[in-house]
């Protein structure tokens, strides 16, 4: 072996020793991973499944003070053509139960005179107030209300796929402590 080689070998091996010392790095506060901006972070069927992501990277964001955003959507034939329809909210409220889920109250509106119709995207005249509570599990449950006396019109729980967004930092902070902590 040359000299040269019977010095790197020793390096070598110490790096390696080294490098595996450290903890690995969660990807919530990895910038080169994740970058800054908005991504989906989580993403559950109907029954709450996951289909792609990370809970906890999920609730280690909303610890981290980062925005979320909620989004959900449908595809239905109707007649002869296919009828799709996505919305996206962010919460008014949130909570993390028990360190394994997430719920959110998203903000209440004024029903809208169609959904489907991009010539029909104006508040109904008198009408309604729309509400709901969306989690992790794929529990949607939606209210209408009276928009003039506050009674309950129509109670519509349902399921929905949904996909939980985060809004990263261009520097990402720490993994905070839960609350209660």
């Amino acid at each position: 072996m040359r000299q040269c080689e019977f010095f790197l070998l020793p390096v070598t091996i110490l790096m390696c020793i080294a490098s595996s010392c450290n903890p690995p790095v969660s990807p919530i506060t990895t910038t080169a991973e994740t970058g800054s901006g908005w991504k989906a972070v989580y993403k559950h069927d109907e029954y709450g499944n996951p289909l792609e992501g990370s809970m906890d990277s999920l609730i280690a964001g909303i610890r981290n003070g980062y925005d979320l955003r909620v989004g959900w959507g449908w595809q239905r034939e109707r007649g002869d053509s296919v009828l799709r329809l996505e919305h996206i909210a962010e919460p008014l409220f949130l909570t993390i139960i028990q360190e394994k889920d997430v719920s959110i109250v998203i903000d209440a509106h004024p029903l809208l005179t169609s959904y489907i119709d991009v010539g029909k995207q104006k508040f109904g005249e008198g009408g309604h107030i729309w509400q709901c509570v969306l989690t992790t599990k794929g529990e949607f449950n939606a209210q209408v209300h009276d928009r003039s006396t506050g009674e309950l019109i129509n109670d519509w729980p349902q399921r929905q796929r949904m996909t939980w967004f985060l809004d990263y930092p261009s520097q990402p902070k720490a993994n905070r402590k839960p609350l209660f902590d």
